[in-house]
């Protein structure tokens, strides 16, 4: 059987996509940086993100029933050290600049794409909860590059000329 850090360590190599989720609940405004983030569904636009059930985010997604999954630009750095933090979380939101769209999850102007979500099924699966959100809303922004993560840093892991 293998260890929790052995398969830590094995899943640090998967480049992933960065992205910032983000929630209402009661009136407060909830994020939290993920990179399980899965297009499920194009009829109905449906999205799968997965939380621990330990992350601050987890108990306002479940109440509200929303999310917004904001997709981050290379130059978004600085705001997901912020929300990847569990330092300052009153703090956040103060960065970047905000709107809302259908379901009022804070949508970051500055990502590249903001998927607008309303959670349809929630699953739990050990440690996490795997939630289904079929697209209310979309705000597509410019193309830039993507922020990615892996190897345990933020880059854009283009490939050295040969």
């Amino acid at each position: 059987m293998i260890s929790t850090n052995e398969f830590k360590a094995g899943m640090r190599r998967l480049v992933s996509g960065v992205s910032l989720v983000t929630t209402l609940s009661a009136e407060e405004k909830h994020g939290t940086i993920v990179t399980s983030v899965t297009s499920v569904s194009a009829d109905p636009p449906t999205l799968l993100i997965c939380l621990n059930r330990g992350n601050s985010c987890h108990d306002a997604v479940m109440s509200s029933r929303v999310f917004c999954v904001n997709l981050l630009a290379r130059r978004s750095e600085e705001i997901s050290r912020r929300f990847a933090s569990p330092q300052n979380r009153e703090q956040r939101f103060q960065i970047g600049n905000w709107t809302t769209l259908v379901t009022g999850a804070p949508v970051l102007q500055d990502a590249m794409a903001s998927f607008d979500c309303r959670v349809s099924h929630s699953i739990e699966a050990h440690s996490h909860t795997i939630f289904l959100g079929h697209i209310e809303d979309i705000r597509l922004a410019e193309t830039l590059p993507p922020l990615l993560y892996g190897s345990g840093m933020y880059g854009d892991f283009t490939p050295a000329p040969m």
